[in-house]
């Protein structure tokens, strides 16, 4: 990593800021702030709409409320629907020298070894490349930017153990500002010096490791759940729930939630299983020759995303819900 100029002491604010997809809210009225320097990763689970904010912080997708951009914020965002945007016709080698990097063709092949291209790798033409290789060619470009704010959306995807490590003391080494999406818990608590989680519409922080984070809302749980007394839990095991009116009605919404939770799960696997025959398609040699073909699917996976994200939120939303019912049993 090399900076080109240093930023001002804020690189991003999100000011009121409020995102849903149809009945589906991801944020309401949030807001947030990216100073010079940190490294932040978004964690939760999937359909929380971490990819959403990521894309947000960019200013790559509409919101309601504010997010001012700081001053001589250079940002690079990498993730992996972007592989198009890499130039089909030249080889790796190629696409890495049109970063301006000021690095030499040695210098070039030896990062790219981190990235599993080695010896004569480096010439094989983008177009003849599969998805996940296209995606790691996409990340060095990233990486060999001159940015100072980073944005990367699971950027461990298609990466050995090696490679990981090598991204992490990179990261560490880097002046500049990092938020960060990942499912690579190791990756997230070696790099990662703040978490955001999105929590009933607001962007919740912690300024610590993930490990930390983890530990502090564990103790939290524990000092919000007093134990009952003896004499309680006795009068509560002889309460004939099933007798009541109030535990019908909560066995027959309960049921409700589980047919939609179970019908909500196939419609999900389903359009997974679309996007990646899709991805699969995007990136085969046959489709970016045809530019009709490639923007067909192009547009197809876009179509099949549009779908997949508000589902997916919808389903961490029903399976906390089921949670809170069990629980309660």
């Amino acid at each position: 990593f090399s900076l080109e100029r240093q930023p001002g002491k804020i690189l991003c604010t999100l000011n009121q800021v409020s995102k849903s997809y149809g009945d589906l809210q991801i944020l309401k009225n949030a807001s947030a702030e990216v100073n010079r320097g940190d490294k932040i990763a978004l964690i939760g689970a999937n359909g929380k709409g971490k990819s959403t904010l990521l894309r947000l912080i960019a200013q790559t997708e509409d919101c309601e409320g504010e997010i001012i951009g700081g001053h001589n914020a250079d940002i690079s965002f990498y993730a992996q629907h972007q592989i198009e945007a890499l130039h089909m016709d030249h080889d790796i080698l190629e696409e890495l020298k049109l970063c301006g990097s000021g690095k030499t063709e040695q210098e070039l092949r030896e990062l790219m070894g981190c990235f599993l291209f080695r010896g004569d790798d480096v010439f094989k033409k983008i177009k003849s490349l599969s998805g996940g290789e296209k995606a790691r060619v996409a990340l060095a470009k990233c990486i060999i930017s001159k940015a100072n704010f980073l944005l990367l959306d699971e950027p461990t995807n298609h990466l050995d153990m090696s490679s990981v490590k090598m991204l992490v003391q990179a990261i560490n080494q880097f002046e500049g500002t990092v938020v960060l999406v990942s499912h690579d818990r190791y990756f997230i608590q070696e790099t990662a010096r703040q978490i955001w989680q999105i929590e009933d519409g607001e962007i919740k922080i912690f300024n610590g490791t993930y490990n930390e984070c983890e530990r502090f809302k564990n103790e939290k749980t524990s000092l919000a759940l007093p134990e009952a007394s003896p004499k309680v839990a006795e009068i509560q095991s002889q309460v004939p729930k099933q007798n009541t009116s109030a535990f019908k009605e909560k066995q027959k919404e309960e049921k409700k939630l589980r047919s939609r939770f179970t019908k909500l799960e196939e419609e999900i696997q389903q359009l997974e299983k679309s996007k990646t025959e899709l991805e699969n398609k995007l990136a085969a040699p046959d489709t970016y020759a045809n530019k009709v073909l490639f923007q067909e699917t192009e547009q197809a996976y876009q179509s099949v995303i549009t779908k997949l994200l508000p589902k997916q939120t919808e389903y961490e939303v029903l399976f906390e819900e089921l949670l809170r019912f069990e629980e309660s049993e």
